[in-house]
């Protein structure tokens, strides 16, 4: 990977984005860990220190397009124009289409879709101005390739990310902004854990987060796999780069047939995926 200076990185306070950022204060690169959650993104920092890097943490709302701009100026005010951006920062709400409220849409959009674009949006501009050839990396997910039911607006949002991602790609190609979208399958984070589920009341909530949250733990890769990802993406400027054979499925599947792909998504409806979670979760209570 090429030497980068300063690395920005939201949703750095666990996970994917905690990976990411000590991986880049690894190789001695200055991380902002941007996270809004204060106590896990100061953490991220002492490890990104002890890791051999600079690290500084910011606290930021990705939803929030005015907490964007300032978040921006002052990131270039104190430390300059990044080398790099990774927009990492996501939330899950499962549950069917219309079990997911406006508000739960108008959330998950905010998030998982506008957040990465306007974060996009803010730092290539700067790049623009400044006239430097940095890169950006926008995580999305495999859920971008799949039309679920399990979770439509999560999916919708990863889509319009991984689209906007694309966009900016072939606009900036040309003034040496490389632009890439990583896509990871099931990755040991908080995503479960700290998700919701539509359409259930508290008890039901908390019970299905908790499940879930055993199961991505148990199957799900290590969130270096992602980091490493990140780099690859980086290094040889790659526009797409799945994480996992379910991600690299679906990323072909999806190209090569997607009738296909929508009728074998269309067999695994909520009432089937509470099953296997129920199950999976026997199976594994076994193992903690």
């Amino acid at each position: 990977m090429r030497k980068s200076n300063l690395a920005v990185v939201t949703g750095a306070g666990s996970g994917i984005g905690r990976a990411t950022a000590l991986r880049f204060a690894a190789h001695g690169a200055t991380v902002i860990v941007a996270d809004i959650d204060e106590r896990a993104g100061n953490e991220t920092v002492t490890l990104a220190r002890a890791a051999g890097g600079g690290a500084e943490y910011r606290w930021l709302d990705v939803a929030d397009a005015t907490a964007w701009e300032d978040f921006a100026a002052r990131t270039t005010r104190d430390n300059g124009v990044p080398d790099v951006v990774v927009n990492n920062a996501g939330i899950l709400i499962s549950g069917g289409f219309l079990e997911q409220s406006g508000d739960d849409w108008r959330r998950m959009i905010a998030v998982n879709m506008m957040g990465p674009l306007l974060g996009s949006r803010v730092f290539v501009q700067q790049m623009v101005d400044a006239g430097k050839r940095g890169a950006i990396v926008n995580i999305c997910s495999v859920g971008a390739f799949l039309p679920t039911s399990l979770a439509p607006s999560y999916v919708t949002a990863k889509a319009g990310a991984w689209m906007g991602t694309q966009a900016l790609r072939a606009e900036f190609a040309g003034q040496g902004i490389r632009v890439s979208a990583v896509c990871p399958g099931l990755i040991d984070t908080e995503l479960s854990a700290n998700g919701s589920r539509a359409g259930a009341d508290e008890l039901a909530e908390a019970e299905w987060a908790a499940k879930l949250a055993r199961g991505q733990r148990f199957f799900g890769r290590s969130p270096d796999r992602v980091a490493a990802a990140v780099e690859r993406a980086i290094r040889w400027n790659l526009a797409t780069v799945p994480v996992g054979i379910e991600a690299w499925a679906g990323w072909y599947l999806a190209r090569l047939s997607p009738g296909l792909l929508r009728g074998l998504n269309g067999l695994v409806r909520m009432p089937l995926a509470e099953k296997a979670v129920r199950l999976s979760d026997r199976v594994l209570g076994g193992r903690r």
